[in-house]
């Protein structure tokens, strides 16, 4: 075990050079964590040189800078980082003891500074059983109660999974929480400083709850402001009227799509006289939309005596409908299929349809059956 990462708060160490291999540096001691238990990897210098890659290869952690090393070795990790990927960590084990007590468990978890979150095994929580669990979270922190760990043999440990380790290290946040542990944690809870609940959503395993603690929250704040001033100044409005102003174009954009749907309407109707007008048993559609087809065919339905068949070409397929006076429509739409991969359906009077097809070879199958 690193008893360096027994306490977050040491940031240096100098050390020495034990190892070099493809470019990556392992040492005799380090101060930084690389990713893995579910917490991220520290940022920061070595010989004042960035850490570009940190990687595991068993218990040995192997670090590569942008550059080359010798002896002395001096470590810097960054504080802040270290500080925000440690209170994520710290207040996961928290709620593991929170939801413990319900009979609850938190079966994943995302630690993100801008994307924190846990799943909890229930669909049941509610807005009030998350006030409840913020409140309890800020309640600990109030308390500043102290982290404490323990080294032991693991066959001394209860839980029969940790038993084959030959040392074992258990981090205790008084009676809320206890639970083997590599990762680093806050000395006490009041280093938290704070904890938000910010939302929640149902998934298939439970319930998925975004939160923020410690100094994420500050960046999120600032990211969430920042979004806020744009969109405010997009709209032409104060902050402060931009839920107002939001409201009044969501009901303008409704107004003006239902009233762009009414011009459609009577165009395709237009588009429709003229496609009546036309002998041929076989039609091009004008446009770009392939669900016109579908409206106009509608509304040619009860004005065409014979059969007739309107088409939209669009890349390798084809969009068309077919209206029969005669109610021969899935008569003409099996005839196709026989020819073409095609999908759709419909009454005797009309059908909608799309094939799998060039528009010569449609055309020349739609020459032998549509008359």
């Amino acid at each position: 075990m690193n008893n360096y990462y027994d306490d977050y708060e040491v940031c240096t160490c100098t050390t020495k050079i034990k190892e070099e291999k493809d470019g990556y540096y392992a040492f005799e001691d380090t101060i930084f964590y690389g990713e893995k238990g579910g917490m991220l990897a520290d940022q920061g210098t070595i010989n004042q040189l960035p850490v570009i890659d940190l990687k595991w290869e068993g218990e040995e952690l192997y670090h590569k800078v942008a550059g080359t090393l010798c002896d002395p070795i001096e470590m810097c990790v960054d504080e802040e980082t270290r500080r925000i990927n440690t209170t994520v960590q710290s207040v996961l084990h928290l709620l593991d003891g929170y939801y413990e007590k319900q009979g609850l468990s938190i079966p994943s978890v995302g630690v993100q500074p801008d994307n924190q979150w846990y799943e909890v095994n229930s669909k049941t929580i509610s807005e009030e059983d998350l006030k409840q669990t913020e409140a309890f979270i800020n309640e600990v922190i109030r308390q500043d109660i102290n982290m404490t760990i323990t080294y032991m043999n693991g066959k001394d440990y209860p839980d029969p999974f940790y038993q084959k380790f030959e040392e074992l290290r258990v981090v205790s946040f008084g009676d809320i929480n206890t639970q083997p542990c590599g990762t680093l944690h806050v000395n006490h809870t009041g280093q938290l400083e704070s904890f938000v609940i910010l939302d929640h959503e149902k998934t298939a395993k439970g319930t998925k709850v975004y939160f923020s603690v410690y100094h994420a929250t500050n960046q999120k704040l600032k990211e969430y402001y920042r979004l806020v001033k744009e969109a405010a100044k997009a709209a032409g409005v104060k902050k402060e009227e931009l839920c107002a102003r939001i409201e009044e174009l969501s009901k303008s954009t409704k107004q003006m799509k239902k009233e762009l749907a009414e011009v459609k309407k009577q165009l395709i109707a237009v588009k429709v006289q003229e496609l009546l007008q036309k002998e041929a048993a076989v039609i091009a559609y004008d446009g770009e939309d392939a669900n016109d087809i579908r409206t106009a065919a509608q509304a040619m339905m009860n004005q065409v005596e014979g059969n007739k068949v309107i088409y939209m070409a669009s890349g390798d397929a084809i969009h068309f409908a077919i209206v029969s006076g005669k109610n021969e429509a899935r008569t003409i739409l099996e005839a196709i299929k026989a020819s073409f991969d095609v999908t759709g359906g419909g009454s005797f009077k009309i059908v909608t349809a799309k094939a799998e097809v060039g528009k010569d070879a449609f055309l020349e199958a739609l020459a032998k059956i549509v008359s």
